[in-house]
């Protein structure tokens, strides 16, 4: 008797650990488990009503299916770091600097942006790489030309996201990315009257690329590959951020 008794703890033991893998255990595939069995996220958020009109394009889109972009997992957030070195301000400032625009991202994707601290890593934009079971916060962060070389010229930030199938494996998404902005520029608005203005747009066009927007060839948005004096998403560009934060959930 007592044997059974133990033998049909172990059962329980086992049902209830089994349980609690599914339920709070990390990965992709577990997530999508959740959501196949019913006990899966909801979106976090529902992307913008906006004004149809104005252009935009996408980073990437889905292998054969090139009118649907690759887009964040809208049932996760996005998790993100600061290296503040270099930024605006004090660390503080800098951060509150990332979340402001984080924050108008989000109003029109429904994305949802989660800040896990201050780091010091740098970023690497050569390496593309992303180790199954490893997804590296998104680095926002400033430097120069001379240790980000795609910083050289004129070039005031780059930003980008990296793309993993899911785990269904007919579809994309972004897992990871990166916003660098060029510390030199930063210092040269520091002194112009419109300085903050223009950061702003520097920082909102990086961010744009982060969530998977491409260039456009109209200076009316703010995703041109050139700053004639924009200072806001234009039309176009929230047509696309609303989009993207369309994807499906993993």
């Amino acid at each position: 008797m007592a044997e059974r008794w133990r033998s049909g703890m172990v059962l329980v033991l086992s049902a209830v650990l089994l349980v609690l893998v599914v339920w709070v255990g990390p990965g992709d595939e577990l997530a999508a488990l959740r959501r196949v069995i019913g006990i899966g996220g909801d979106r976090l958020g529902t992307p913008a009503d906006v004004e149809p009109g104005g252009v935009h394009s996408f980073l990437q889109t889905q292998p054969g299916r090139p009118d649907e972009p690759v887009a964040w997992d809208p049932c996760r957030p996005v998790r993100y770091e600061i290296n503040p070195d270099g930024g605006p301000g004090d660390a503080e400032e800098s951060e509150d600097f990332v979340a402001e625009g984080l924050e108008a991202v989000a109003q029109f994707t429904g994305l949802r942006f989660e800040y896990v601290g201050r780091t010091d890593r740098r970023p690497e934009w050569a390496r593309e790489f992303v180790p199954i079971g490893r997804r590296e916060p998104v680095l926002i962060s400033w430097a120069t030309a001379e240790e980000v070389a795609e910083l050289d010229g004129d070039v005031a930030g780059i930003g980008g996201a990296v793309a993993v199938s899911a785990p269904a494996g007919d579809w994309l998404r972004y897992v990871t990315g990166g916003v660098t902005l060029d510390a030199d520029t930063f210092d040269d608005l520091d002194d112009e009257r419109d300085g903050d203005a223009y950061a702003r747009a520097i920082l909102l066009h990086e961010l744009g690329h982060l969530v998977g927007l491409g260039h456009v060839d109209s200076p009316a948005e703010l995703m041109y590959d050139d700053n004639l004096g924009r200072l806001d998403f234009g039309t176009g560009d929230l047509n696309g951020l609303v989009r993207l934060g369309g994807g499906r959930c993993a």
